[in-house]
């Protein structure tokens, strides 16, 4: 049912044009914030990054991954050219092994077009592994809310461009599990995965993250 849904999403979606990149400097504080962290407790190089938007942000690591060593370096509301715009303070310096990221979405309810956003992925992943070739890179799937059902086709269209990405090239894993496991038999997001301004993730939206992602992380010290 949901693969039948995602089909008929993809034949719907709108023809977008290109648009201009927002400006940067909205984050600067919360980049500023990263810095004094990392100037008071340098952190090891080598080790796990959460990379991403306000999912990312409001991810409580400890809470959700117990005894899990890794950074949050998520900031809200950003788009995947902010990402690149401070790529160097918020991943590339970690030169880290592993990246989890969850992006994008914000990009497509601004009318960016999957083609662009996959041109800003291709600089970020290009970076990464200029800095760190060795490194693995887990996509979460662009995530359905009922708050932007509107853009449902374009989001699943940006989806199936992270799974071929993901296909040609063995450093890198999408895990379309993200997507699916919000929706239920009939394509609608499930309730109690959201909270109360129906985009963001709820707790048990949380715990589905981590189902999804345990497997793939390194396995932590009881």
């Amino acid at each position: 049912m949901i693969k039948a849904l995602f089909a008929s999403l993809l034949l719907t979606l709108p023809l977008l044009a290109d648009q201009p990149d927002p400006d940067p400097a909205r984050f600067a504080k919360e980049i500023a914030a990263f810095d004094a962290q990392d100037e008071t407790s340098p952190p090891e190089k080598g080790g796990i990054v959460f990379s991403g938007s306000s999912s990312i942000r409001l991810l409580d690591i400890p809470k959700i991954f117990p005894g899990l060593t890794a950074l949050n370096r998520g900031f809200g509301g950003c788009e995947i050219s902010d990402l690149n715009h401070y790529l160097e303070r918020v991943l590339l310096r970690y030169e880290p092994s592993l990246v989890i990221f969850f992006c994008g979405a914000n990009d497509l309810w601004k009318n960016k077009s999957p083609e662009q956003v996959e041109d800003d992925f291709n600089e970020y992943t290009h970076r990464l592994f200029e800095v760190s070739p060795d490194a693995k890179l887990l996509i979460l799937a662009i995530r359905p809310s009922p708050a932007r059902k509107k853009i449902r086709a374009t989001e699943a269209a940006m989806n199936q461009r992270f799974a071929k990405i993901a296909e040609a090239d063995p450093r890198i894993s999408y895990l379309p599990e993200s997507w699916d496991r919000f929706l239920d038999a009939n394509g609608n997001c499930i309730p109690e995965l959201y909270v109360d301004d129906q985009l963001h993730m709820s707790d048990a939206g949380y715990a589905i993250w981590k189902e999804i992602l345990t497997p793939h992380l390194p396995p932590v010290a009881p």
